[in-house]
């Protein structure tokens, strides 16, 4: 009985903190670090896609780059 009542005990902490428990800690952003904020670029891809804009941080925009340019999409920042 008295496992079960702080099994209890423990679920309702767990999920009780705004109905997300600790999920709520993962849903921190973390700041760039100096020198690393987002940058946007424009990509001009063959249809379907057309011409779209990513903004996102320099390492991902990287990645972003190298995958579309293999795509045979031009891009311009």
């Amino acid at each position: 009985m008295m496992k079960k009542i702080i099994a209890i005990a423990f679920a309702t902490a767990l999920f009780g903190a705004g109905g997300v428990g600790i999920a709520s800690a993962a849903t921190a952003v973390p700041e760039a670090p100096p020198g690393q904020g987002a940058v946007t670029t424009t990509f001009h891809c063959p249809a379907p896609r057309g011409t779209f804009a990513i903004t996102a941080d320099r390492w991902v925009m990287g990645q972003y780059e190298w995958y579309y340019g293999e795509q045979g999409c031009t891009y311009s920042s």
